[in-house]
């Protein structure tokens, strides 16, 4: 058991030190879970019923839904093991239990973290189709699935049998690599980690920089993506936690502070991995709340331009095709008609005006010519986004 000397009363209790943790560990998993389940039924709901877009991320949405759930609820159980509280003060069998629901959580942890990340991976496809972009965005799905795997198999077997992962460290007679391997395995883990929720950030953010012309527009969607950073954030304090805090002294109470990180790491993922999907039922709530005039906010999907002169008209217009039409003219027939000439009659048969005739000549010019690249861009990126 870890060398820690207690200098509270015999008989006091895990729960019952001032500094104790465990409650703030259970009432945050509590906070945690509730954001995530809210924010996935709203992602279903956005993708199946409004845009009715669903697809294979929104699948792995729900899944990366289940894992991070499933995360929460062993550092929600391993609150009634001691976790939280000093481990001097944790009855032992309640300490045999702690461990043995750690080992467990750290093998899920791999998962949750990896499949969070794979559903972003989902997802990115939909912005953009071009070769390059798939074949960055399947290499980053690679990665993560390999480097998942290998540090998987290495928590796995670290220990001599394999079932001495469950046991605790204090047990004589275990067969297992060093603390400092151990280390040095999670810190490859959470580097690697870094590197690729950065390459997250900066592919869509490419993509878009790439595919279209700087405007207040491109860069309210770049923002939606740069929310990523949240996610780089954690992963750096848990990294900076996990190279600087000796966990095998005192493990049951620093649990509550690498704990607490590494549920907000997963967690936040899981929101920022949902947030671009949840873009069309943000902009609904927040036109009926009076932020925006209009629920449109990447401009509209065909260009029109209509000024009115008495006796002519002139616009311009786009056909099904992209095509630039355009039109100008005034009326121009001969034949007598209402719509071309007032009569103001009085009570003379012979005292009859003529106000004069609306003469209309119209002039259609059809261009063949394929529309502007930025035009053209624009438009393919509208359609993007509207499945997003």
């Amino acid at each position: 058991m870890a060398s820690t000397t207690t200098t509270y009363p015999a008989g006091t209790t895990f729960w019952e030190t001032p500094d104790y943790k465990g409650i703030e560990m259970r009432n945050l998993n509590i906070c945690l879970v509730v954001i995530s389940s809210v924010i996935c039924g709203l992602r279903l709901y956005t993708r199946l019923v409004m845009t009715k877009t669903g697809g294979f991320d929104d699948i792995m949405s729900v899944a990366a839904w289940a894992f991070v759930v499933s995360l929460a609820g062993f550092d929600f159980i391993s609150v009634r093991y001691g976790s939280g509280g000093h481990i001097d003060l944790v009855p032992l069998d309640s300490l045999v239990k702690f461990f043995s629901f750690l080992a467990t959580q750290n093998l899920l942890y791999f998962w949750v973290v990896a499949v969070v990340r794979l559903s972003i991976v989902a997802f990115l496809p939909r912005l953009n189709k071009d070769k390059w972009y798939l074949y960055l965005v399947y290499a980053v799905g690679g990665v993560i699935f390999v480097q998942t795997v290998v540090a998987f198999f290495y928590k796995l077997t670290e220990c001599t049998p394999i079932k001495d992962v469950w046991a605790p460290p204090f047990q004589p007679g275990l067969n297992c690599v060093s603390t400092a391997a151990n280390n040095g395995m999670m810190i490859g883990h959470s580097v690697i980690g870094i590197i690729v929720d950065l390459t997250l950030i900066i592919l869509p953010i490419a993509v878009i920089y790439k595919k279209m012309i700087l405007s207040r527009q491109v860069i309210q969607i770049i923002l939606v993506f740069t929310v990523g950073i949240f996610v780089v954030i954690t992963g750096v304090v848990r990294l900076y936690l996990i190279a600087t805090l000796n966990f095998a002294d005192d493990s049951t109470y620093k649990m509550s502070t690498i704990g607490l990180w590494t549920d907000l790491e997963s967690h936040v993922g899981y929101w920022v991995a949902c947030f671009p999907a949840l873009q069309p039922i943000l902009k609904m709530v927040s036109y009926k709340l009076g932020f925006r005039s209009k629920l449109t906010s990447y401009g509209d999907t065909t260009t029109s331009n209509t000024k009115a002169t008495p006796g002519t008209s002139r616009s311009v217009t786009r056909s099904k095709h992209g095509y630039v039409r355009s039109s100008n003219g005034v009326d121009a027939t001969d034949t007598d008609s209402d719509s071309q000439k007032g009569i103001v009659t009085t009570t003379s048969a012979d005292h009859a005006i003529e106000l004069g005739k609306i003469r209309k000549v119209t002039e259609t010019v059809v261009r063949f010519d394929q529309p502007h690249a930025a035009e053209t861009e624009d438009r393919r990126y509208q359609e993007s986004w509207a499945n997003v």
